[in-house]
């Protein structure tokens, strides 16, 4: 079973950690709590997806712990991200760090987009994984991705480039 797990256990930690190592050691400590908790697991949901819940769980508990920003990457932009479309905009996301974008948001933040946009929690099950109230984790999803947008934009502006909305 664990190694029919390892591998999304491992990409679920590794979009959840700023490293390779820090990817590694939360899926390590992932498995074993995997591991240790098999008997709560319950058929109504499929094994991968409690696993991932769990895998989350853990990953996060292992960030707050650390309390610093070492578990906070992921290289993408969601859909939708970017509504304007602009040229200009590509061509900063290919040239900007999204690394460096992600770092400005906050832990909280970026751990609720990540879990959403990510991974397709809903917004209640990143309030129930988080620990934050409802009304926390909408309000940080708005806030990451209206912080976002306007760093994209900016990275746009600076690159040379006009968005859409200022044409």
């Amino acid at each position: 079973v664990a190694h029919r797990l390892a591998p999304r256990v491992r990409k679920v930690a590794g979009l959840l950690c700023r490293s390779a190592a820090d990817a590694d050691d939360a899926a390590q400590a992932a498995l074993i709590e995997i591991l240790r908790s098999a008997a709560s697991f319950r058929v109504a949901t499929s094994l991968e997806r409690w696993a991932e819940r769990v895998t989350v769980r853990t990953t996060l508990r292992m960030a707050r712990r650390e309390r610093s920003r070492k578990g906070l990457l992921e290289r993408w932009v969601p859909e939708g991200l970017l509504p304007w479309g602009a040229p200009a905009v590509q061509n900063a996301v290919e040239e900007v760090s999204l690394d460096a974008l992600f770092k400005r948001l906050s832990p909280e933040r970026f751990h609720a987009f990540v879990l959403h946009h990510a991974l397709d929690y809903t917004v209640d099950e990143v309030a129930e994984l988080t620990g934050a109230p409802l009304g926390t984790v909408k309000d940080r999803l708005v806030v990451a991705r209206k912080q976002l947008r306007k760093l994209l934009r900016a990275e746009a502006r600076t690159s040379g480039g006009k968005t859409d909305d200022e044409s």
